[in-house]
């Protein structure tokens, strides 16, 4: 094997696992040294932040703008739609925002870390009332803090800092648990807690090392027993989430990068977990701007679709939402993209007739 080439890992092309997308519309969120940061949606707005500090709202069907929300004074780092009404952004300002949408152009509920410290990541549990915020790593402490989501104050009412030795990139709650919480930091450790008592020591339940920065972790499977890993070495892993173990290390994705399948993988964007099918999907990008869906098995890689002519550059963030045959996509390019199921917007790759006829099952792991 040659050095600095990413192993190869088993691809296959199956474009019938999903429904066919194809671009709609793209829309120039302005114009000079720009770009889109993170995407978020619900049936009213697409909500796109950016690196001039701002948020913007858009009309989802026309992308025509109807608001723009300015706060944060530094980059900001998340956003997150909470039903059809609330928006909460976290920022190296120091802040977690709360939005109501339906009122003007201002915070209702700000949340503050103590001396300002830069936050990169945040979640709200599936109760609604605790907010857990993960900051920058200040000399030797990079720590979670927690909040009253409830409160009409800041106060803090946690902080843990023992756990991770870096920047905390991922703060994700378990979809049903309202109690357990994982994070994800570029120490390469994913901690998951039990928060029913509030003590760092003794709600540690499972440290798993990834050995590399931590890009993007989530809770997938049916009762959210799994958790994949995207590090930004570009490298995919799976694990239990009631152990330390790993399921699966695919290694670097790169390596799956594929000419005939008209494939080019050069970064994770994210994963998304598909309850109805059981299926777990990695989003991945081209430094040409290509969007690629690829079907996660539990030892290789399916090739669903490359949505290409939507972007020139790096793609940040996309949100799909496949109930509704729709995915947007923010990039470096500044550009959004409107993808749809549409007969008239999809192109039928020449690959999709001699693709074979036996869908694949879901996800299957025996642990």
């Amino acid at each position: 094997m040659n050095e600095g080439v990413p192993p190869q890992i088993p691809i296959t092309y199956e474009p019938r696992l999903i429904q066919p997308l194809g671009l709609k519309q793209s829309s120039a969120f302005s114009h000079g040294d720009i770009y889109i940061y993170d995407l978020a949606a619900n049936s009213s707005n697409l909500i796109v932040s950016a690196s001039n500090h701002e948020i913007k709202l858009y009309n989802p069907a026309t992308l025509t703008i109807k608001n723009v929300l300015k706060f944060h004074a530094n980059n900001i780092t998340q956003i997150k739609a909470h039903g059809e009404h609330i928006l909460m952004s976290s920022s190296k300002d120091g802040s977690v925002a709360v939005w109501d949408l339906r009122t003007e152009s201002q915070p209702v509920q700000i949340f503050t870390t103590p001396s300002r410290t830069p936050l990169l990541s945040f979640d709200l549990n599936s109760s609604e009332q605790i907010l857990a915020a993960g900051t920058e790593i200040i000399e030797y402490d990079a720590s979670i803090h927690f909040f009253d989501a409830r409160s009409n104050t800041s106060t803090v009412l946690k902080t843990y800092s023992e756990s991770h030795s870096d920047d905390i990139t991922n703060v994700k709650f378990h979809p049903t648990n309202p109690a357990r919480v994982m994070t994800g930091a570029v120490d390469g450790l994913i901690c998951q807690f039990d928060l029913t008592d509030m003590d760092e020591d003794e709600g540690l339940l499972v440290v798993s090392n990834t050995g590399a920065s931590i890009n993007r972790i989530g809770y997938f499977g049916p009762n959210a027993e799994y958790i994949y890993c995207l590090s930004h070495m570009e490298t995919l892993s799976l694990w239990n989430s009631d152990d330390a173990d790993a399921i699966h290390h695919f290694g670097d994705i790169r390596g799956v990068s594929n000419p005939t399948l008209g494939l080019t993988l050069d970064y994770g964007i994210d994963c998304q977990y598909e309850p109805d099918s059981g299926r777990l999907y990695l989003i991945s990008g081209s430094n040409e701007g290509n969007i690629n869906i690829l079907h996660v098995k539990a030892d290789s890689l399916q090739l669903c679709q490359v949505l290409n002519g939507g972007h020139s550059e790096i793609v940040r963030s996309t949100y799909w939402d496949s109930k509704r045959g729709i995915l947007f996509s923010g990039g470096e390019d500044a550009k959004l993209g409107l993808w749809n199921t549409d007969p008239t917007t999809v192109a039928t790759s020449p690959l999709a007739a001699i693709a074979s006829s036996r869908l694949s099952s879901p996800l299957q792991i025996r642990v």
